[in-house]
């Protein structure tokens, strides 16, 4: 059979209790100040990493915007230049350099916000607080201790209201037993039994002042502890908090908002850069730099030019001994080149269709020769096309 649990004084349970309390408090201004100090160690290194970034970006976008922007104007992103295009993205890198060292600028302002100074001066506060809470508790402890005093007693004294209310019921049961015994034997027991009974009256009136004193001490005991509990803790958890959260909070908004504004002013840039970059087509660049390069644009065609006392400036038709003008016989060489030439052309696309068909079949330096061989056939084709013309 086991011993029964021992009994622990009120004061001791409640005692373990404010212990645990005050560890728990002191381990959570120690996370929250860690915690302030962690974004104040963020903010300090982010502005440093997003202001080196920034100057990067800067003196990448300087670089690219010193060079020949000749090729392309400043509104070409909307006609589609390829050239206003990359004009766009280099001065967007610049713009972007320039958001992210504004960027830096905020954190460093919020890495100040966040100074040692305003943590050290929280901990201070938290540890006068803290000190603050243990005399609170140990005014409850006190009142426990008075409590247990008054308790003892109460318990002393029912123990001692028991042994004399049966000292007493013994007197009478004995006085009961001698009423036929002889008078001075009588005499005795009646003096025995009111002697008895006075001291009984006596203990149960000190019982009842203790147990008065008790039954209002333990109220006014549960009283005082129900206001720790209601309001002096609550109160001095208020205290030790401050504004811890309302920083914190205005710290995450900061941080937040420093990133949003960046990556906005960004995607905004880029965004419009990239509905340019959809009108961008081989045709309108060719066009543009037709427009803008004259020398293609000149086809005049090449003229006759006769030679010194030539004054025949057109074909003619002479007949030879043989009955056969001269004309004709430039005309039928012509015509044998240009149907040759047509043969081989036409000759020449079928075998592309043989070989490219090939091709999507074969690989490695297999494939490799048949490419050789349809680009040899391709300016056979071409050179065979310009003949016919």
């Amino acid at each position: 059979m086991q011993p029964p649990p021992r009994k622990v004084k009120e004061s001791q349970q409640v005692k373990l209790l404010f212990s645990e309390q005050l560890s728990k408090l002191q381990c959570k201004q120690h996370q929250d100040t860690e915690l302030l100090e962690e974004i104040r160690s963020f903010s300090k290194q982010r502005a440093a990493i997003e202001k080196e970034y920034a100057q990067a970006l800067q003196r990448l976008a300087i670089q690219y915007q010193k060079r020949d922007w000749q090729r392309g104007n400043t509104d070409t992103v909307i006609s589609g230049s390829v050239f206003g295009v990359w004009r766009s993205v280099v001065d967007a890198t610049a713009q972007t350099a320039a958001s992210r060292l504004t960027a830096a600028e905020e954190y460093r302002r919020l890495f100040g916000h966040a100074s040692k100074s305003i943590h050290n001066a929280k901990e201070i506060h938290a540890k006068r607080v803290l000190e603050q809470l243990q005399r609170v508790q140990g005014e409850v402890v006190d009142a426990l201790r008075e409590l247990h005093r008054v308790k003892k007693n109460y318990h002393h004294l029912s123990h001692i209201a028991s042994v004399a209310r049966e000292k007493a019921a013994d007197a009478q049961t004995r006085t009961r037993k001698s009423e036929h015994g002889i008078f001075h034997f009588k005499s005795g027991q009646h003096k025995m039994t009111a002697k008895l009974s006075a001291r009984l009256k006596e203990c149960e009136d000190r019982l009842n002042e203790a147990r008065n004193e008790y039954l209002l001490t333990l109220a006014a005991v549960n009283s005082h502890h129900q206001h720790y509990h209601t309001e002096d803790l609550p109160l001095l958890m208020e205290q030790m908090d401050r504004d811890v959260y309302d920083d914190l909070r205005h710290h995450f908004t900061r941080l937040c908002g420093t990133e949003m504004d960046t990556c906005l002013a960004s995607h905004k840039q880029f965004s419009k850069i990239k509905d340019g970059v959809a009108k961008v087509t081989r045709e309108r660049n060719v066009q543009q730099f037709l427009q803008e390069s004259i020398s293609f644009t000149r086809t005049s065609d090449f003229i006759f030019q006769p030679a010194l006392r030539d004054v025949t400036t057109a074909l003619q038709d002479i007949q030879d001994s043989e009955g056969e003008s001269c004309l004709v016989k430039e005309a039928k060489k012509w015509a044998a080149k240009a149907a040759k030439d047509y043969k081989i052309a036409t000759h020449g696309e079928r075998a592309l269709d043989v070989l490219e068909s090939r091709r999507k079949l074969l690989s490695g330096e297999t494939g490799l020769s048949v490419e050789q061989k349809i680009t040899e056939v391709q300016e056979t084709v071409r050179k065979a096309k310009v003949g016919v013309r």
